[in-house]
């Protein structure tokens, strides 16, 4: 009797076929996009924001630097994780940069990091650009290998 593989990791590296889940990592890029990209709560004051924005502002930058860098691992991963899924580009296990999954994300880490160049109070780290790129090639080595347990 054959074991009884997880369904949802299995749905979860599988590409969905509808048009419609198109809709997750354009969703997930656009909510990373919103928190990587918010202004540190000094420069909310400064612009006389709405207290629910310097709120979400303090939220996000009350924890250590070094955490902060960190943090770009796993919403990184996500992202490449997600894009992946939805692709139906035929998946290249030799030259995984040439996948258009991988060269999205690591496009957008680096723009990501650039964009903060404009943000009042904030400036691309070099941190965070090795934690974007980190986080975009474990993503590829796991679903890669998820691909190959699975048979898929």
């Amino acid at each position: 009797m054959k074991a009884r593989e997880p369904l949802f990791l299995i749905n979860f590296i599988h590409s969905p076929n509808e048009r419609k889940y198109f809709l997750v990592p354009i969703s997930y890029t656009f909510s990373l996009q919103l928190v990587t990209g918010f202004p540190k709560p000094e420069a909310m004051r400064d612009f006389d924001s709405n207290q629910f924005f310097i709120r979400f502002s303090e939220e996000l930058f009350d924890y250590p630097y070094w955490l902060q860098d960190l943090s770009h691992l796993p919403l990184f991963f996500l992202l490449t994780w997600l894009w992946l899924w939805v692709s139906k580009v035929e998946y290249l296990q030799k030259a995984f940069w040439l996948n258009p999954a991988f060269i999205f994300c690591i496009s957008y880490g680096f723009a990501n990091e650039m964009i903060q160049n404009f943000i009042p109070d904030r400036f691309p780290s070099f941190g965070d650009i090795v934690m974007n790129l980190l986080g975009v090639i474990l993503a590829m080595l796991a679903h890669a290998k998820a691909r190959k347990i699975f048979k898929i």
